[in-house]
């Protein structure tokens, strides 16, 4: 019997030893792969957290800083006048006629109302050709009121062409025109007309301290 058992345990050596390294193999892969998933997991946590910690550092950093305007910054802000106004022209001496062209001289008067409460005076030059709807002018007016609450003066440049009834036109404030309340007015105005009736928009910019 002893024999027996001895030859039985000789005999199941060589698997048990095989089973034994089999699952020592086992257990080293599963070690890796044990070890390898948590390797992913601590990168991803380590991303995760990355992200994180930089998405609140920029919402911290877009909470307690300061947003300045322009206006905060102490650059100019752009404003918007409108209204209506009312304007008189008187011919100054006798136009220059010639062969294809007249030449004329106006003065001008004009009140403005609306959010630019004032008057003007100026002077005007035009041209006028021998086609229908092409002509020519250049003026400038000297205006003293009122803007939105600012009180001053300030000069307009004119000059537009119409050809064939397509106008062109600009009229620009003169820079450094600008007295009192309206010192470093800059700005483009635009005249409109309508079934007869003027009015204007008037895009400008102004310091905010007067």
């Amino acid at each position: 019997m002893l024999a027996v058992g001895t030859r039985f345990n000789k005999g199941n050596g060589c698997q048990l030893q095989t089973i034994q390294s089999t699952l020592a193999d086992d257990m080293k892969i599963a070690d890796k792969t044990q070890i390898q998933t948590r390797t992913r997991a601590l990168a991803i946590a380590t991303i995760c957290l990355f992200f994180a910690v930089a998405l609140a550092s920029f919402a911290f950093t877009r909470t307690h800083s300061p947003i300045q305007t322009a206006a905060q910054n102490g650059a100019p802000v752009t404003k918007h006048a409108t209204g209506p106004f009312d304007v008189k022209l008187a011919p100054q001496g006798e136009d220059d006629k010639t062969e294809g062209s007249t030449l004329a001289r106006y003065s001008l008067e004009k009140q403005y109302h609306g959010d630019l409460d004032a008057s003007a005076k100026g002077t005007m030059l035009t041209a006028g050709t021998d086609v229908k709807g092409s002509a020519g002018y250049v003026a400038i007016e000297r205006v003293t009121g009122t803007l939105n609450g600012r009180t001053g003066s300030f000069v307009l440049q004119h000059t537009g062409t119409l050809t064939r009834g397509a106008p062109v036109q600009s009229i620009t404030v003169v820079p450094d025109s600008g007295t009192g309340q309206l010192t470093g007015l800059t700005g483009k105005l635009t005249v409109i007309i309508d079934s007869g009736k003027h009015s204007y928009a008037f895009d400008y910019t102004l310091p905010e301290t007067p």
